[in-house]
């Protein structure tokens, strides 16, 4: 799935206003205007960050989503 710069605007704002990467905090409202798939690959990348103990943001998050990609 490529990373849509809808769904990179949902993540980072969701990630600032959660001051988490948590997908359970952090897709919250944000949730609302994505598809399923676009919820399922979201939680898996966020989780993804979270398990790798790494950080993104609005500068970095499409070369955080292409290592991610590579990892599956």
């Amino acid at each position: 799935m490529k990373l849509s710069s809808k769904l990179e605007t949902l993540l980072v704002m969701g990630i600032r206003a959660a001051g988490s990467y948590d997908p359970a905090s952090a897709l919250g409202a944000g949730e609302e205007g994505m598809t399923l798939d676009e919820v399922a690959i979201a939680s898996q990348f966020l989780n993804w960050i979270m398990a790798n103990k790494l950080t993104l943001g609005r500068g970095n998050i499409r070369e955080r989503f292409e290592q991610f990609e590579a990892a599956l």
